[in-house]
């Protein structure tokens, strides 16, 4: 399913992997029901794909030091909508 952006952001790095329909890159959210063996059970897996850019992080306005998250993904409130649809469907197969 399509989705605004992704970021990934490391806290170990100055860097950020970004992908945006602001530039092109088609970010999309793959979204299934995968059966995990070990634990014997189906799991949810959301899975990143589209083209990225790599850049530099100098728009942060607190100290990477502070940071609890390393990665985002950023949703339209339809896409957000699709999502939890998509999600409902899935857990109730």
């Amino acid at each position: 399913m399509p989705c605004t952006a992704i970021k990934l952001y490391p806290s170990c790095s100055k860097e950020i992997v970004y992908s945006s329909i602001e530039k092109n890159e088609e970010p999309k959210l793959l979204v299934k029901r995968v059966w995990n063996e070990r634990l014997t059970v189906f799991e949810i897996e959301v899975v990143f794909l589209g083209d990225y850019h790599v850049e530099q992080l100098t728009y942060n306005k607190k100290p990477r030091s502070e940071w609890i998250s390393f990665a985002e993904f950023i949703l339209t409130p339809k896409e957000a909508l699709q999502l939890g649809n998509l999600l409902t469907d899935l857990s109730s197969s």
